[in-house]
């Protein structure tokens, strides 16, 4: 008896400091990633406040965001544009009115005389390709197909690869694949919350984000070849379902920081590569985003939907990148926005007699569907080449 209670004290103090080294390490994931999100979101939070939605998972508490200059006038003809994306798309900003569907509103409607765009920003923050298709689902299963669809994808999508390693992954991917999965396939068996909270826990998110930053993706790995299959299929499907419905899908391929090829400003360089995310620390990390983004860009570039924005922001005079490398400022959607209108105006040509309401005659004079590629002001956009 005296053995087997001295073994009970052993196990109970081993379970014990399990525990709280367990606890200690969770809390200690906790403040690590509050601070990270405060350093790259100037909050702790990850995004907005979020709701659950049975098509998409989730969207934001205040969805769709409210768009500036985009109410129609009576009796004029209208295309109804929806744009698709996340958090660079909603738009980093206080303001509805400084968001890239905003910018762009205002930049077609200052152009286009004679038609009118409604534009309505279905952007919601951590959202990548995958979760933009269900929210695309949803609304229109709920209304009507507008006349054009835009996405504007790349960071997200090879950000959560880079984390997740897999071709499947979304924000909050492990924490829902766990609750689901949980119950039958864990070795903790029937105490599935115990188990969702473990893969929901700091420490696992932590994990994740040591995963993305500091080992590098292996681009000859079968998951990552699935990864692009998946993503090529996804957009080939929008585009198809888009056509079928009468709208037309395009996909903007969103610039980042250190992705970008074009000639920039030295000076405006210099500025940029003092943000925390340049440095030596996230050189892997910066190599993960290239390595995916690159391997998308291949296999998409030569589609007729795709636009390629690697280097539209090349042109810029002042720093347009938030500290992230990914994130923009004003000026930086503003210049996004621009380059969008130019190749809306190029494409769209076709769809502006169907929105007229009267039947108009073309002057030599008088060309509706033209826009200037030079915004007013800090550059002009690049990377486009309209004909």
């Amino acid at each position: 008896m005296h053995v087997l209670g001295i073994l009970f004290r052993l196990a109970y103090k081993a379970v014990k400091y399990c525990v709280i080294l367990a606890i200690c390490v969770e809390v200690f994931s906790f403040f690590l990633i509050s601070l990270s999100n405060y350093v790259i979101y100037g909050t702790m939070y990850e995004g907005t406040k979020y709701v659950y939605d049975p098509y998409s998972l989730f969207h934001s508490d205040h969805y769709p965001r409210g768009t500036y200059y985009t109410d129609p006038p009576e009796g004029m003809g209208t295309i109804r544009t929806w744009m698709f994306g996340g958090s660079t798309m909603r738009g980093s900003t206080i303001s509805d009115n400084r968001t890239i569907p905003s910018f762009l509103a205002r930049r077609l409607e200052r152009d286009l005389e004679d038609a009118h765009f409604t534009v309505t920003n279905f952007g919601i923050d951590s959202f990548n390709s995958l979760m933009e298709t269900k929210l695309l689902q949803k609304e229109l299963i709920s209304g009507s197909a507008p006349q054009v669809i835009v996405f504007y994808d790349g960071a997200n999508d090879c950000a959560y690869f880079s984390q997740y390693r897999s071709p499947d992954a979304h924000f909050g991917y492990r924490k829902v694949k766990a609750l689901i999965e949980s119950g039958r396939d864990s070795f903790l068996g029937r105490l599935k919350p115990l188990n969702a909270y473990i893969q929901a826990s700091y420490t696992k998110e932590l994990y994740d984000k040591i995963l993305q930053i500091f080992f590098s993706v292996e681009m000859d790995h079968e998951v990552i070849k699935r990864f692009v299959d998946e993503e090529e299929r996804r957009y080939d499907y929008l585009a198809r379902i888009s056509e079928s419905l009468g709208s037309r899908f395009l996909l903007f391929w969103q610039p980042i920081l250190w992705v970008e090829t074009g000639e920039v400003d030295p000076e405006v360089l210099a500025q940029e590569h003092d943000h925390l995310f340049q440095s030596g620390s996230f050189e892997t990390m910066r190599d993960n985003f290239r390595l995916v983004y690159d391997a998308l860009y291949e296999r998409l570039k030569d589609k007729e939907y795709f636009v390629d924005f690697r280097n539209v922001l090349c042109s810029r005079t002042e720093p347009v990148y938030n500290p992230d490398g990914v994130h923009l400022t004003d000026r930086g959607r503003e210049m996004v926005a621009e380059a969008m209108a130019v190749v809306l105006a190029e494409r769209l040509d076709d769809m502006w007699e169907q929105a007229m309401p009267d039947p108009v005659v073309e002057t030599a004079q008088s060309d509706p569907l033209t826009l200037t590629s030079e915004p007013p002001h800090g550059g002009s956009p690049a990377g486009v080449e309209v004909q």
